[in-house]
């Protein structure tokens, strides 16, 4: 990630935005080629604040914030850049938040092309109208000192680098949710040596990675729900669920055909699919029970989130009061992020003791069991 002091006041407010408008913020995003066609990958552009949102219906919406405290570009020159990021990278909306006041034509202008151009005033006025909480550090995502401590645990002598690049960079991005799953879980797999989980800088890339899997398998359930039957037997749903995350049927044949070439005319179809996913019962197992309640697989996020700054910050009890009060709200969520936390540590073979830490960090905050 790159330097988070640059224009660190207005990603904080990008940031509380989003936070209180449901949406995940990620801090300086790289955007690379959609097609790579030379030895070395090349970053486009970046952005300073990309908010990710899932609603109950299972709609995606993506914002990106354009932070600017030089004045070198004309404001809507500015919008039309941001307008064709946005497009580029599939999202609704942009904001463009700037140092100095943006007259009424380049405003109005901007909102045609689904582009805000705001002063940092009348940024604070607008989200304000949301609620009076923008101005307040309520939790550790409000925290500017939180996302600084975090972006070190993946600096260069961590060895960490490449997997923070891929975390925030790469997945955020990602189209294909069912892709980012299995991206993910080989990238754990390839550095699951790395992992300690006695550091708490490793526990808190534990959690971060967690999030991003609760925020991928968010997306899966939800096309999932509309396309199974809630009563259907195990074997229906196993097979539909196969079709689903190898994309059809016909791709799924084919893809059991290669590994039954590759391997043996005698490997079964659970063998050929335990070579592409791992744990594939237990994901099948996972994926059933989300299935009870879609909208709060993305709502898991946050508290994630917030857990993984916890771990390599001072411990805040008003914050620690926050992180509580989200899971008394919604009492799902601890049974959720332990399924899914469950199933990641199996699925990549990382340490045990990663699953225990996070039962602890649930005591510590004397949030109770769920079944």
């Amino acid at each position: 990630m790159g330097n988070l002091d640059k224009d660190i006041y207005q990603k904080k407010m990008a940031i509380r935005y989003c936070l209180l408008t449901s949406s995940l913020p990620f801090l300086e995003v790289n955007v690379e080629n959609k097609r790579e066609l030379s030895d070395t990958a090349t970053v486009v552009t970046d952005v300073d604040v990309l908010g990710i949102a899932i609603d109950g219906n299972g709609s995606i919406n993506k914002s990106i914030f354009d932070c600017k405290t030089l004045g070198k570009t004309s404001p809507i020159n500015r919008a039309f850049w941001a307008a064709g990021l946005m497009q580029y990278l599939d999202c609704d909306e942009a904001f463009v938040i700037l140092r100095k006041k943006a007259s009424e034509a380049h405003r109005l202008s901007a909102k045609h092309i689904d582009v805000h151009l705001f002063s940092e005033k009348q940024f604070v006025n607008y989200a304000q109208s949301y609620s009076m909480d923008f101005g307040l550090d309520y939790c550790y995502s409000t925290d500017m000192s939180s996302w600084q401590l975090h972006s070190r645990t993946f600096d260069k002598n961590s060895g960490f680098e490449k997997f923070g690049q891929f975390l925030n960079g790469e997945l955020p991005l990602e189209s294909d949710a069912v892709r980012g799953i299995r991206r993910l879980l080989a990238a754990l797999d390839k550095g699951k040596g790395e992992f300690n989980p006695s550091k708490p800088q490793h526990a808190a890339i534990f959690l971060h990675s967690l999030m991003m899997f609760s925020l991928m398998m968010a997306r899966v359930i939800h096309d999932f729900k509309s396309i199974v039957d809630y009563d259907a037997d195990k074997d229906s749903f196993e097979k539909i669920l196969g079709y689903y995350i190898w994309g059809g049927r016909e791709a799924y044949t084919k893809k059991l055909k290669l590994t039954e070439l590759f391997y043996s005319t005698r490997t079964s179809a659970s063998q050929a699919n335990e070579l592409e996913l791992n744990e594939w019962s237990s994901f099948i197992e996972m994926s059933r029970k989300l299935l009870d309640s879609p909208r709060d697989v993305y709502n898991c996020c946050l508290p994630l989130r917030e857990m993984s700054f916890r771990s390599i910050s001072k411990v805040d009890p008003s914050k620690d009061e926050f992180v509580v009060g989200l899971f008394k709200k919604n009492n799902r969520l601890r049974q959720f992020i332990s399924l899914q936390a469950r199933y990641l540590v199996r699925a990549a073979g990382l340490p045990k003791e990663f699953y225990e830490n996070l039962v602890d960090i649930f005591k510590s905050l004397q949030i109770s069991t769920t079944k």
